[in-house]
């Protein structure tokens, strides 16, 4: 029997069960918030930017979840919501704390010169508005476009304008395009020209051209041919014929369970949320090793992204978009589709977030679950006498997708057999394009993927926040160096010249605790207990972290996106735990000037970080010198790092993970009949 099939979604709201501390506010409990604040404050005419859960204190949570022995268990927490605000028209901001618990109003604050994120509804308004604008419908006719229904925008973040450089104006940018059809790849036709939009006033301030460089064209022409990838632009009778299908089933269901949140698989124990920044959170993550349930990570999430663009053209030098602070990966969410964008026996996970009245707005099957084969886990055949042990590994699979205007970036929390957990992104969707004369280069900052338009130099760059408690809630950072013996060869120490050894350096303050990753010497860092050593290694238990997708930052460190992004200066920040430091981009990331980042806490004052309680900042990332064949759509493009165990357990920790054989997984011989040449019955032959 098949079992690609949808199975139970969990939605808070309607679980019957206790809520956990971690869990998402309720679409319930958002109405509550919105009419406590609003019976608090009549006199203010509010816009809720966000309504989200304010996470509990991390003391309280670690006595709750059984971290802490030293006192008392703590059974209850109270609830409560964080409220970012905007009074229309000034949109002055506030910050409310909310006990649903106690159904009160905490605490008010305004919060001057700071701009909130900018959110779906403030999307689809500046689309709309921009389209009416006169300035914008004239523009548009000096291109020859009189249709206004066949322009598009793409609202962007403004970034910092130079001539207005504060942030008492909520501003936003306007990205043009055209389509030709309905359905068209807007993409292949933008538009040379920027408004710049105050959202306060509801009206576009201002317009920039983008001029030609180089070019005896005061204005580009727009390209008009057609760049498309949907189906019914390519046509059924072009699709290859030869693709068989692939079908996963586990006719014995899966391997997981589930209570709420709360996700056992294998020896692995964990917890998931959503929020409207960071999307999908991981909590509480443990190792079941033998008798003693080993306590791992605390939280770990995507803290702060940012795609910084190489083209110095005015107003280019604007596009560098921070996802997470500005947008928020929440709200940016899609709603998965079984069979297209997870495959297998899928568990779905809903969530729920605000819109500008207080109200909620949910968006089904946001979080997908499912297990994967993964290839071979480990293996060894003895040439003596044949024989081979063959153990197939799987993995559990979390992941959301989010869309932020032309990019789509599917974001994979992985759990391994073998006790490693790694986290990837795919990226994917649409580049963002620039048109040009048609005598126009690109300047050596960008590729022209089509006649006029150029898809120009950018990074991505993800900045992960991981707090570990790695067999305790103290915990260091060791640096791991690898380099050749100094000695030359021949020397006593080196005779045959093949020596090299390894360094471990415990990374003593903040100061220390800013690294970058270093090819030479094939550098990883290890999240290490020095309160507890290993019986074999005698080296304190730890988790190693690595990547193979680390970029340096290239623009100046003193341009506007080094100013804003000091984060993505170095692959690692180690810092004293902070519970209002949760953003590395800052919380009021969007319009921010860059004094409230990673960058800045890390250097502020030195600071102790050995055996304290620590967060890791870690980044990678990746640049990309766009590809034709990356248009009209991109093929994905891998990044990630990888955590694993590094003399943490006594031994390998997949060394009970049974054998499979072609009878379970149903393996059979290409092109031949499955009752032909079987062959041994299992991979791994057996004594028992």
């Amino acid at each position: 029997m098949s079992t690609n099939k949808e199975m139970k979604t969990a939605t808070a709201s309607t679980l019957n069960q206790h809520v956990h501390p971690f869990d998402q506010l309720t679409g319930d409990e958002i109405i509550q918030t919105a009419a406590i604040v609003r019976q608090a404050k009549p006199e203010v005419d509010l816009v809720f930017n966000t309504i989200t859960l304010k996470e509990p204190n991390k003391q309280v949570m670690l006595s709750y979840l059984g971290w802490d022995t030293s006192k008392p268990r703590i059974t209850k927490v109270e609830r409560e919501a964080l409220v970012v605000i905007l009074e229309k028209v000034t949109m002055k901001c506030y910050e409310a704390i909310v006990s649903l618990t106690h159904n009160t109003l905490k605490s008010w604050t305004y919060m001057p010169d700071v701009q909130p994120m900018l959110t779906m509804d403030d999307m689809f308004e500046v689309e709309e508005l921009v389209l009416k604008d006169e300035k914008v419908i004239q523009e548009c006719r000096e291109l020859g476009i009189t249709d206004m229904s066949c322009v598009f925008n793409d609202p962007w973040a403004i970034a910092r304008h130079v001539s207005h450089p504060g942030r008492e104006k909520r501003l936003m940018q306007a990205l043009m395009y055209m389509r030709t059809c309905e359905e068209d790849n807007q993409y292949a036709h933008p538009l040379d020209f920027v408004p710049i939009i105050d959202l306060g006033l509801k009206k576009v301030i201002a317009i920039e051209r983008i001029k030609p460089r180089d070019s005896k064209y005061s204005r580009p022409t727009i390209p008009l041919q057609q760049h498309n990838f949907l189906p019914e632009f390519v046509g059924e009778e072009n699709y290859r014929k030869d693709v068989k299908p692939i079908i996963i089933q586990q006719p014995q269901g899966v391997s997981f369970t589930v209570k709420g949140n709360e996700i056992d698989w294998q020896k692995w124990n964990l917890r998931i949320s959503m929020n409207y920044r960071e999307g999908l959170v991981l909590h509480n993550i443990s190792y079941q090793d033998g008798p003693e349930k080993r306590p791992l990570f605390y939280r770990i999430s995507l803290s702060e992204m940012v795609v910084p663009y190489a083209d110095t053209n005015t107003p280019h030098h604007r596009k560098h978009a921070f996802d997470v602070g500005e947008y928020g990966l929440g709200l940016c969410t899609n709603s998965l589709q079984l069979g297209c964008d997870c495959l297998g026996s899928i568990y779905y996970f809903d969530a729920v977030f605000n819109d500008h009245n207080g109200q909620p707005v949910e968006i089904p099957s946001a979080v997908c679950m499912h297990e994967e084969d993964y290839g071979i886990l480990m293996k060894h055949t003895d040439y003596r006498n044949g024989r081979a042990h063959t153990i197939r590994s799987r993995r559990l699979v979390i992941s959301q997708i989010v869309t932020v205007a032309n990019y789509d970036y599917g974001l994979y929390y992985y759990f391994y057999q073998d006790g490693t957990f790694e986290y990837e992104v795919k990226a994917t969707g649409e580049l963002n394009t620039h048109v040009l004369a048609e005598d126009e280069s690109a300047a050596g900052m960008g590729t022209i993927v089509a006649p006029q338009i150029n898809a120009q130099y950018h990074q991505h760059f993800f900045t992960m926040r991981i707090d570990p408690m790695i067999d305790g809630q103290n915990n260091s950072v060791q640096q791991v160096d690898t380099y050749t013996l100094p000695y030359p060869t021949g020397h006593p120490k080196n005779p045959f010249g093949n020596g090299f050894t390894s360094d471990y350096t415990i990374l003593k303050d903040t100061k220390e605790g800013q690294q970058n990753a270093c090819y030479e010497t094939q550098r990883f860092w290890k999240i290490v207990n020095t309160d507890r050593i290993h019986p074999y290694s005698k080296t304190p238990v730890g988790w190693k972290i690595s990547s193979g997708h680390t970029a340096p930052f290239f623009a100046k460190d003193d341009s506007l996106v080094a100013e804003r992004a000091g984060f993505a200066k170095k692959t690692l920040w180690v810092t004293p735990y902070d519970e209002n430091q949760m953003f590395a981009g800052g919380f009021y990331c969007n319009q921010s000037g860059g004094d409230d980042t990673v960058e800045v806490w890390a250097n502020r004052e030195v600071q102790d970080i050995q055996q304290k309680d620590i967060v890791l900042w870690y980044t990678f990332g990746i640049t990309h010198l766009p590809r034709v064949e990356d248009f009209p759509i991109m093929p994905v493009e891998y990044c990630g790092f990888t955590i694993k165990p590094c003399n943490f357990f006594i031994a390998n920790p997949a060394l009970d993970v049974p054998p499979t054989n072609k009878k379970i997984n149903h393996s059979v011989l290409a092109h031949e009949n499955s009752s032909k040449g079987e062959g041994p019955k299992s991979c791994c032959s057996t004594k028992l």
